[in-house]
């Protein structure tokens, strides 16, 4: 709700606009679950949620910290976030 408020103050300021956006994804994959809801027992079941692929954050970054040009390979182009990940020097 800030970020919207200070972003409509500087309405030609599209990074802000972007930056609330970005707060709001951000917020909504943090407060809520990934995970499917039996509806039978009220609780949340990671075995019964689909997932795809066998690659771990942890993995990801264990590789990352061993070789940079692990991190090369994650340039997002306009996709990046606050300019990072655009595919400038890690």
């Amino acid at each position: 709700k800030g970020l919207d408020a200070v972003a409509g103050w500087f309405p030609e300021n599209k990074s802000l606009e972007d930056a609330a956006e970005f707060g709001k994804i951000g917020r909504y994959y943090a407060a809520e679950s990934m995970l499917v809801l039996d509806e039978t027992t009220g609780d949340y079941d990671a075995n019964a949620t689909p997932s795809f692929g066998n690659d771990t954050l942890e993995a990801f970054f264990e590789a990352a910290v061993k070789d940079p040009e692990v991190l090369k390979a994650q340039a997002l182009g306009d996709q990046a976030v606050f300019g990072v990940g655009k595919g400038e020097e890690v």
